[in-house]
């Protein structure tokens, strides 16, 4: 049968599988987010060069500066935010991890008294048995 403490265990580690999937969507979103910052730095020194070599685009450089400037305050924001989550879910997982370890440890702590008890009742019924034979024999 199931101990409450085995009923706990698989509950801590589904939690852990969770948390562990949660923490890679995480990962995968600060990914692309550091992915499109690197994209707009590349195109800001492409539109860069475009313009040095031709003059004539230095009308829409302004505008293309303007946006970019934005565009980079926003993906930082989001770079920041992004970080922070990927922070608090590792220290949940890790946490949530330390627990399943605790319950799995008490579990075979239990486990072993149990067998231990066992051992001991398996002794005092061979020495009963002994004993009674003993007994026999002397009468």
């Amino acid at each position: 049968a199931m101990s409450s403490l085995d009923t706990l265990i698989q509950l801590m580690k589904t939690r852990t599988d969770e948390q562990r999937q949660l923490l890679a969507r995480l990962l995968a979103h600060l990914e692309q987010v550091e992915a499109a910052i690197m994209e707009l730095e590349l195109r800001q020194a492409t539109e860069q060069m475009t313009v040095q070599n031709n003059p004539e685009m230095a009308l829409t450089y302004g505008d293309f500066v303007r946006w970019a400037v934005a565009r980079a305050r926003e993906l930082e924001k989001q770079r920041q935010t992004a970080q922070a989550a990927v922070e608090i879910a590792r220290d949940k997982l890790s946490q949530l991890f330390e627990e399943q370890k605790r319950y799995e440890l008490a579990a075979a702590a239990r486990r072993e008294a149990e067998r231990q008890e066992e051992l001991k009742r398996e002794t005092q019924e061979l020495d009963e048995i002994g004993g009674e034979g003993f007994r026999r024999r002397k009468d």
